[in-house]
């Protein structure tokens, strides 16, 4: 039928609301915590992470899904409120501008999340890794 997903979704699973649903309750030190975790991991730690994430992929045959669950987390990133009509860190950064700081370590915590058990756990930490240290304090 016309307009109707065949195939796996990644983005529309019970998980992936849950993790919107937390990013939403996040205030921006967690999100300046984030971004500054995935910053201090090596590039190289990053680059295995997602030639992971692409082998994943590739077996499972869940290319365009990555590449919607990936555009779904910078959308959030880069749109201009959640619960926070306006926020500022130091006078410096607007909102706006915290969220899409963090929006690589967003990406990267979708797609582990969507991934699930398709992805191994050394790179699943490598992705999960600056999510799991910002979120501590969400209990």
């Amino acid at each position: 039928m016309w307009g109707r997903r065949r195939g796996p979704n990644l983005v529309d699973t019970p998980e992936m609301d849950a993790f919107f649903d937390r990013l939403e309750r996040m205030n921006g030190e967690q999100l300046l915590a984030m971004q500054a975790a995935w910053h201090s991991m090596t590039s190289l730690k990053h680059e295995e992470a997602w030639a992971a994430v692409r082998a994943a992929g590739d077996r499972a045959g869940l290319t365009g899904e990555i590449g919607r669950v990936r555009n779904k987390a910078l959308v959030w990133s880069q749109r201009g409120s959640n619960s926070v009509p306006y926020y500022r860190v130091n006078d410096d950064y607007s909102w706006l501008q915290v969220k899409m700081g963090a929006g690589e370590a967003i990406v990267d915590a979708a797609l582990a999340i969507a991934l699930g058990d398709r992805l191994d756990a050394a790179s699943r930490d490598v992705l999960m890794g600056p999510w799991l240290r910002a979120t501590e304090a969400l209990g």
